[in-house]
């Protein structure tokens, strides 16, 4: 490309320069991907996102750089997984991500035992595919190359296996009419499980008073179960919920933890084990704290407190409107309420001090760097300092309502009509 096609306006361009400069340009985004990949690998072979503060290297990249987590995700697998001849590829500008995506998937599913040479050869075959074809070629290659590894026939990988854990996907979203559409998969004692328990929910009714059956079907039966299932759950007294009131934590910490804000406590509820998790759930929780002395005896078993009154909330969600995280779209009924100073810096539990935040942001308050205070009532967060060095306070807008600029009445100006001159006087 010369220079005329980089400083000229695109309209001004030839065809042949048009086509030209499309063609670099892509090949400049190919290159820059193969980079980037280069550069997550690296991030995460020094456990950046954990030094940062994040539980992965994808929530690094979702919080970041603003990715989806599907694309966080692919990303964190294509850079993990050996392919030299993708890497090079790349570099050429030769292909693009999603012939990455189409050859990873095949080179993921290679049996344990395959001879390094065979996968390397289907790796050449793929790229040198991809060179030529569509991503979707690719992958129809790569179907066929699963077939001649018959990879139904090999026994996994028993250590990936036991590491692996159970496998269950859930996928939902919500209908233009209000229905929540999902599918999804369980692993098999989950799914006896749930069996077991929408069996006895879902069988048909006895017949009414007019000696009538059911009149709903297998399939409305099976629904009605669920939903039985799910507002049984929703009612547990031990299941804490999200955006209301959490259920009661009982915190068992040493007077001299608490005051030097150590780094283990122990919390009746599973998965929760650090100071910095105990502040998130102290944001809003009923509270019991048992603390001990040095013979851990029992100093002091508070009484639970709920730290965001109804109307407190109310208000939140009327200043607020949501989560206060900037980009973030999530709604008050998703939301905690995050106290800006926390109860163990002695924070009041006042609107001045109280902010929302969904339970994603709200997690990245207490385990990142990142930051927020409240200034002039409204809330701004800080970026930790590698990611802005100038670390510039920044808000929501994602809830502002839209403005709508009301035009002035263009008033139509009256014209004067012409003067006349005056007569001259009669010369005498």
């Amino acid at each position: 490309m010369d220079v005329d096609e980089r400083v000229l306006p695109v309209w001004q361009l030839s065809e042949g320069e048009l086509l030209g400069g499309l063609l670099e340009s892509e090949k400049a985004l190919r290159r820059q991907y193969g980079r980037t990949l280069e550069l997550i690998a690296e991030a995460d072979k020094r456990g950046l996102a954990g030094v940062q503060g994040y539980s992965s290297m994808v929530t690094l990249l979702v919080m970041a750089l603003r990715l989806s987590r599907g694309e966080a995700k692919a990303r964190v697998v294509q850079a993990s997984t050996p392919m030299p001849l993708v890497k090079d590829a790349l570099a050429a500008g030769e292909i693009g991500p999603e012939h990455v995506t189409q050859i990873q998937k095949v080179l993921a599913q290679a049996p344990a035992g395959l001879p390094e040479v065979d996968r390397a050869s289907s790796e050449a075959t793929l790229v040198e595919l991809a060179r030529q074809a569509r991503p979707v070629d690719v992958a129809k290659a790569g179907q066929q190359i699963l077939g001649h590894w018959n990879i139904e026939d090999t026994p996994p990988d028993d250590r990936e296996r036991r590491h692996a854990g159970p496998h269950r996907e859930f996928r939902g979203r919500y209908r233009y009419d209000g229905q929540y559409v999902f599918t999804g998969e369980l692993d098999p004692e989950t799914a006896a499980e749930l069996e077991g328990a929408m069996h006895p929910l879902a069988k048909p009714d006895p017949a009414d008073a007019d000696g009538l059956p059911d009149p709903r079907t297998p399939v409305q039966r099976r629904g009605d179960a669920l939903a039985e299932i799910i507002s049984r759950t929703a009612r547990a007294d031990d299941l804490p919920t999200t955006g209301g009131e959490r259920a009661v934590v009982i915190v068992t910490v040493s007077l001299a933890e608490l005051e030097q804000r150590a780094d283990t406590a122990m919390l009746d509820a599973r998965g929760y084990t650090s100071i910095s998790q105990l502040r998130r759930w102290c944001c809003e929780a009923k509270v019991l704290p048992a603390v001990l002395g040095s013979q851990g005896e029992v100093l002091d078993l508070g009484r639970g407190s709920r730290l965001a009154t109804p109307a407190q909330r109310r208000a939140l969600a009327i200043r607020d409107r949501g989560c206060t995280r900037p980009g973030c779209t999530r709604g008050v009924k998703w939301c905690h309420v995050h106290h800006v100073l926390s109860w163990i810096d002695h924070g009041p539990s006042d609107l001045d001090n109280m902010i929302l935040v969904c339970a994603r942001h709200h997690r990245e308050l207490h385990h990142t760097g990142w930051s927020v205070r409240i200034r002039h009532g409204t809330p701004e967060f800080i970026p930790p300092e590698w990611l802005d060095p100038e670390q510039k306070p920044i808000r929501n807008t994602a809830h502002d309502p839209p403005t709508v600029r009301h035009q002035e009445p263009v008033v139509p100006t009256q014209r004067r009509p012409p003067q006349q001159a005056a007569p001259c006087p009669p010369s005498a």
